[in-house]
């Protein structure tokens, strides 16, 4: 899993910190969404090349994976960017979350008739 930065500030490195001890927060749950809803939009989690110490790094540092290569909407790559934001003021309510992902355009699927018609054969047409 991949924490929002004010946690992996938080972290002592070789100790056996408690939960407790860490600030978790509404925004750290926005920061999670956005890295779960990012697998479910893709089939795997940011930064699945990199090395541990390296993602660990970068997001303490508030480096974002980089959405360039995707196929989204800027709709959907904004939402996972907020989500993101290195600072915890920053990122949305749950409550106004809803209501960005609610907004967004509404694409129709191109579905497939359930019997295409370039699979019948001469019986079906007479």
């Amino acid at each position: 899993m991949l924490f929002a930065p004010e946690l992996i500030k938080a972290l002592k490195a070789g100790s056996d910190q408690e939960q407790d001890d860490l600030p978790f927060s509404f925004s750290t749950d926005i920061f999670s969404f956005g890295t779960i809803w990012h697998e479910l939009l893709f089939g795997f989690l940011p930064f699945q090349d990199k090395a541990a110490e390296v993602v660990i790094w970068q997001v303490g540092k508030g480096v974002k994976q980089s959405l360039v290569n995707l196929q989204a909407s800027k709709e959907i790559k904004d939402i996972l960017m907020i989500c993101w934001a290195y600072k915890p003021s920053e990122r949305p309510e749950f409550s106004k979350l809803v209501d960005i992902m609610t907004n967004l355009p509404k694409k129709r699927l191109q579905r497939s008739p359930s019997h295409p018609t370039h699979l019948m054969t001469s019986r079906h047409l007479y």
